[in-house]
């Protein structure tokens, strides 16, 4: 008992032994990187410059030229690993006796796997949700608008969507059939365009971010998700089940989060500035279409007595035949535990810095306008 308890050094060894085994590497791993995340949100321009301008691009490249080579989803090769993971972890724990060493052993891999999982989201992408934002960088003054203005500019989108829809198919009042329309090499299509705005914008955008339908239809919606970027994998997914009108502005949407961009609100006005003006017809009606969406939801927010007598009797006939459509298609999904996925969303959201949480969807509005301004094209 003397020589085991000597200068207390073995009990010492003993500890440091559970720290550097794997458990506790990984748990090591997510608490150095919880606290530098703590001190990256005070030091945003050093984050700028040397994480998403700099070690952030060449994780993007490496991504992309690896996983991002696959002819499916590295989703499903994520999924894969993680179960192989703990079945390797099951068939390989020892024999212990007792409840409480059975405790500790299954309980520090717990924390380990997630401790290295924390520290793995940060360092692939999560620390981005530190950079300076973007408004800031783009020189944009956000003022929320006018009620008259936000019905001034639904008036004009409105206009402006009747007249691509036209272009479309005319007169034509059904809903619109996509297979006509759909665009070829549509990822490739959308990415050039996301790109395209960014480097004019001057962000960087090396790599090809990947966005790609996870199956079967409604995997994503039962988590209250349309689409994803997942860092892991350094890709951006989109349910199956998304209405192809939908598909392409939610394409754009994840591929900003995969040039770096975190904020919710950020990527809907970089899917619209990248697409609402496309050659191509189709994706910009759809860009646009998205985006008329957030605007009618804010206007009846506003005034929803106004919306429902004088404004919604006079949306185009097949606008509205398409919104319809869009809805019947999503209805057939249903989303597991609706409110707490809010709630742990809005409570996540919050936890990096994004103040208004799950409203940060609804601010393209205010970015559009401060975009707008900047140009010298403000329909407010």
């Amino acid at each position: 008992m003397y020589r085991k308890y000597l200068f207390g050094f073995l009990p010492l060894r003993r500890g440091f032994g559970k720290l550097l085994s794997l458990p506790g590497l990984g748990i090591l791993f997510g608490a150095v990187t919880l606290l530098l995340n703590f001190w990256a949100h005070y030091h945003p321009a050093f984050v700028e410059r040397w994480y998403s301008r700099g070690l952030f691009q060449w994780i993007r490249l490496g991504a992309d030229s690896t996983l991002g080579q696959l002819p499916f989803p590295s989703f499903y090769l994520f999924w894969a690993g993680v179960v192989a993971f703990w079945v390797w972890v099951y068939r390989r724990r020892p024999r212990l006796a007792g409840r409480r060493p059975k405790l500790e052993y299954w309980f520090t891999r717990l924390f380990g796997f997630a401790g290295l999982l924390f520290g793995l989201f940060f360092w692939l992408w999560g620390f981005n949700y530190a950079r300076i934002p973007l408004p800031t960088q783009m020189g944009l003054e956000l003022q929320p608008p006018e009620p008259a203005a936000l019905w001034q500019e639904l008036d004009s989108e409105t206009q402006i969507l009747d007249s691509l829809r036209a272009a479309l198919v005319g007169s034509d009042t059904n809903a619109l059939n996509d297979a006509q329309f759909w665009p070829a090499h549509a990822e490739d299509t959308v990415r050039e365009a996301v790109k395209k705005w960014l480097a004019g914008e001057n962000f960087p955008t090396k790599g090809r971010v990947r966005g790609r339908f996870i199956y079967p239809a409604g995997t994503l919606f039962k988590f209250g998700a349309s689409g994803v970027y997942w860092p892991f994998i350094g890709e951006g997914n989109l349910d199956a089940g998304l209405h192809p009108l939908r598909k392409l502005p939610s394409m754009a949407h994840e591929m900003s989060h995969g040039y770096g961009f975190s904020d919710e609100g950020v990527c809907n006005f970089i899917a619209y500035a990248a697409c609402s003006e496309h050659p191509n017809t189709y994706i910009a009606y759809c860009a646009r279409l998205d985006y008329w969406n957030t605007l009618a939801n804010a206007c009846r927010a506003i005034d929803g007595e106004r919306f429902e007598q004088q404004f919604r009797k006079n949306i185009p006939a097949g606008i509205l035949a398409d919104q319809q459509a869009i809805r019947r298609q999503h209805r057939k999904f249903r989303e597991l535990a609706p409110t707490v996925r809010y709630r742990v969303y809005d409570s996540y959201l919050k936890a990096h810095g994004i103040e208004s949480g799950m409203h940060s969807y609804g601010e393209v509005v205010v970015l559009v306008q401060a975009w707008r301004i900047g140009r010298g094209k403000a329909n407010f």
